[in-house]
């Protein structure tokens, strides 16, 4: 099986659904996730987990996220992108850089956001674009987002490049209809490039194509280790006479660590690593860096979030 991390730049007019369809193919293996869809119409960063990378699928799926988007104002679509059906167009005037940005301020930080009629999301068990597609009424519905950062990088009114940093699950099509709203003019999504997740980001990803072409040859360096999925966490390596201690789930206690690169406050994430760095556990850490020369051996370090166990010890 091949457990590991793998970084896609998905191309335009296939489904996220399609994406990890053909990988599945590729690798000959069903264990194949993914840590957030992007529509067809959309391209970039997607972040595929396959075999064991599928238990770290919480934490990656939870990352914040990064897009290159561009607006079109004056018109507005019953899905709030260039896909939809046209239902208004109003001539959107002239608005200068400076009221803009001012705009794009608002937005900033935690704020209710609309959730487009064409989505997954379920109303009374059925997906919302189910609904709309039969031409029934779906009621407004919002959502809690945060919105870390906008920057304008082409402004040419009435069209507008941004680049957008925001928390999981945010629909960028739903800002270009509020903000168009707002304007009193409409707006709508025409084009989105997801950039980033988490700490990936797009320059790290490849083609399906050459992921494919890689894998017939025998290459799976593409793959990123397990140990990759969590850059930014801590790392404790585990004496070597405790590795199956560890995957037999038993208190990850002061006696078991070898070496920590971990110099943070208690309550974090820390992956536990084995041979070859090869991962033995995800743990949420009880105490911080500096209390513990103070803790006995057998103390308790920190209370498991995954056991994964990637085959090295059988």
């Amino acid at each position: 099986m091949v457990d590991g991390i793998l970084l896609l730049n998905k191309p335009q007019g296939i489904s996220s659904h399609d994406l990890v369809d053909r990988v599945r193919k590729i690798i000959k293996q069903r264990r194949v996730g993914h840590t957030g869809i992007l529509d067809p119409m959309a391209t970039g960063l997607m972040v595929l987990l396959l075999g064991r990378g599928t238990l770290f699928s919480q934490q990656l799926t939870s990352s914040d996220k990064k897009y290159s988007a561009n607006f079109i104002f004056g018109k507005t679509t019953d899905s709030f992108d260039g896909e939809g059906k046209l239902v208004a167009e109003k001539d959107p005037g002239f608005i200068n850089m400076g009221r803009f940005e001012k705009l794009c301020n608002q937005y900033l930080g935690k704020i209710r956001q609309l959730v487009p009629p064409f989505s997954a999301v379920k109303l009374n068990g059925r997906k919302m674009y189910k609904v709309a597609r039969k031409g029934e009424t779906v009621p407004e519905m919002y959502k809690d987002v945060e919105i870390y950062s906008i920057k304008i990088t082409s402004f040419k009114w009435p069209e507008v490049n941004l680049d957008i940093h925001c928390s999981v699950g945010t629909y960028v099509r739903s800002l270009a209809h509020q903000m168009g709203q707002q304007l009193g003019c409409g707006g709508y999504l025409k084009s989105l490039v997801r950039t980033g997740i988490g700490s990936f980001t797009i320059n790290q990803a490849i083609s399906l194509e050459m992921f494919e072409n890689s894998i017939k040859a025998g290459d799976y360096s593409s793959v990123l280790q397990l140990v990759e999925a969590l850059p930014n966490k801590p790392k404790m390596s585990i004496k070597p006479e405790y590795f199956r201690s560890i995957l037999e789930g038993k208190p990850f206690i002061k006696k078991y660590l070898y070496y920590t690169d971990y110099k943070g406050p208690g309550g974090c994430l820390s992956l536990l690593l084995g041979p070859d760095d090869k991962v033995l556990a995800l743990v949420k850490l009880n105490y911080s860096w500096g209390s513990f020369d103070r803790l006995d051996s057998r103390d308790v370090l920190g209370k498991y979030v995954r056991v994964i166990d990637e085959g090295h010890l059988r």
